[in-house]
């Protein structure tokens, strides 16, 4: 039986941890503004220039809990490609308004859904439950360990 030696051991730390899970919201959110520089107009300038992520730690053991992202309402407007004009029925884009005194005029559909933040999310998942589970799984070995040591009896050779 080996004693467990955390000095040759890479734990990673809990604000290794927090950092690490600040970066992936970073990264997702670099890869949302990429989309939205991608598959949007100019008009949507506020929406990426006001684009934010922050990761919210718990207050009794200070570890990064959750992940948030930051935008103006617009950007829900983009995601369902709907507003000025534009409304979603049936699940299409549609020239229209849910006000019943707003006449739009029929025409040409400009607009589409843009996903420009769900999938960046779901493509990035992967990246912080390794994330996670290096940091938790690490904790639980040192634990399961440490325990092992305290119930085994060791021998010592003479």
């Amino acid at each position: 039986m080996t004693k467990f030696d955390s000095s040759n051991a890479s734990i990673m730390s809990a604000s290794e941890f927090n950092q690490r899970v600040k970066d992936w919201g970073e990264t997702v959110r670099s890869r949302s503004l990429g989309t939205l520089v991608a598959e949007t107009n100019v008009y949507s300038g506020e929406l990426r220039s006001r684009l934010k992520s922050a990761t919210n730690t718990a207050r009794d053991d200070g570890l990064a809990h959750a992940v948030a992202f930051k935008f103006v309402r617009y950007g829900v407007f983009v995601a369902y490609g709907v507003g000025n004009g534009y409304i979603r029925l049936n699940g299409r884009v549609v020239r229209g308004s849910h006000n019943p005194n707003r006449h739009v005029p029929p025409g040409p559909i400009r607009r589409r859904p843009v996903d420009w933040l769900d999938k960046n999310v779901e493509q990035q998942m992967q990246g912080l439950a390794d994330i996670a589970a290096e940091y938790y799984g690490d904790r639980a070995a040192k634990d399961v360990l440490e325990q092992i040591d305290r119930v085994t009896i060791v021998k010592k050779q003479h």
